[in-house]
């Protein structure tokens, strides 16, 4: 398990939610989160805007909820959650997108945690989703600058958490 899937483990273990979006869910690190909120009674939705992987995905019956939706649209689903992750989800955007739809997400739910890669970090299309396209260079100090609690997992994982409680 590499330190940022530890890290929200930790997180999720410490403030024990009952309910708990992840927006984007990747195949590799969410379904380890996944298994441990479904081991542990915690519904787990999804908010994932290729609808491609929400077809995918309808068939993991570990998921409570899948929403194809843009995060961005987050109020129009009307929901509370006691937590909401974004791993790898914020390099996707522009960082100016990222500060426009925050406080949305963080109006869902009292804990929300961010993960992205520190720096540079390419990436195009995969499979056909355009969605996966890095268009954004984050760096933990931009995150610090909004207030938000920041973990640098350093060189051997070069990306950070950033959340706010």
């Amino acid at each position: 398990m590499n330190k940022q899937t530890a890290f929200v483990l930790s997180k999720i273990e410490s403030t024990k939610p009952k309910r708990l979006l992840n927006i984007g869910f990747r195949h590799d690190s969410d379904q380890t989160i996944l298994n441990y909120c479904n081991k542990n009674g915690i519904s787990f939705d999804v908010i994932e805007i290729y609808e491609p992987n929400c077809i995918f995905l309808k068939n993991n019956r570990k998921i409570s909820n899948i929403y194809n939706l843009d995060a961005a649209d987050i109020l129009t689903l009307n929901t509370v959650w006691d937590m909401i992750i974004w791993l790898h989800g914020p390099e996707h955007i522009t960082f100016d997108k990222f500060k426009e739809i925050a406080p949305k997400i963080e109006s869902c739910a009292p804990v929300v945690i961010y993960q992205a890669p520190e720096g540079e970090f390419p990436q195009e299309d995969i499979y056909g989703n355009i969605y996966e396209r890095h268009v954004a260079t984050l760096t933990e100090n931009m995150f610090k600058e909004l207030g938000y609690k920041t973990n640098n997992f350093g060189k051997d994982e070069p990306t950070f958490s950033a959340w706010k409680e």
